[in-house]
């Protein structure tokens, strides 16, 4: 008897440990912002000239699309990249490349960017994270659109031609970003404003 009450206080202790240990986990755990606080925030692009991601007084959105210039995923979105920048700017869209490499060089990113057809971008080099963790973007490639007033409006994937790492449709059939900036256009509300981004996690500083 004296044995089955020491195992059943062992297991006991056990669970409370375990739940313990949980609960601090969950507690640790930042939770991703809904707004960004500084929306007047200024970083140079890779051209030198200084820019304002955040801000757009005179668009109906900034989108911000960070990537990295080793992910294959990431890379694998260049073509869908190049058309969202043609369509949706002619729209009144601000479109952005964040290269959140944190040894990466301007000169590394111009390569890149001719190399995959990205040169008509503008891309700005994060390496100290500063719009990563204003947005809370924690994968490549992923999407931050924010409207005039800082509220972030969709976060998330681009489509869903990778389901999962290690898995790619042939054809994408859930186009979540264009069905946020479609919304946008047409002043409507965002149905789906939170998506899990597939690909490479955000390198650690």
């Amino acid at each position: 008897m004296r044995k089955q009450r020491r195992l059943t206080w062992v297991g006991l202790s056990i669970c409370f440990l375990f739940s313990q240990r949980f609960w601090l986990l969950q507690a640790e755990e930042p939770s991703l912002p809904n707004a960004i606080e500084n929306t007047v925030a200024a970083i140079e692009d890779i051209h030198g000239k200084v820019q304002h991601p955040f801000q757009c007084e005179h668009a109906k959105a900034s989108v911000l699309f960070f990537v990295t210039h080793d992910c294959p995923i990431s890379n694998a979105y260049s073509p869908e990249l190049s058309r969202l920048r043609n369509e949706y700017e002619a729209k009144g869209f601000e479109m952005m490349l964040v290269y959140v490499d944190p040894e990466a060089s301007a000169e590394e990113i111009k390569v890149h960017m001719k190399e995959y057809s990205l040169s008509a971008y503008t891309a700005i080099v994060d390496q100290k994270h500063r719009l990563v963790n204003a947005s809370g973007a924690t994968v490549t490639p992923e999407v931050a659109v924010i409207l005039p007033d800082g509220a972030i409006s969709y976060r998330g994937r681009i489509d869903n031609l990778f389901p999962e790492l290690g898995q790619r449709r042939r054809v994408t059939t859930e186009k979540d970003l264009r069905n946020a900036l479609n919304a946008i256009i047409e002043n409507k509300p965002v149905e789906v404003s939170r998506t899990q981004a597939v690909g490479c996690y955000v390198p650690n500083l």
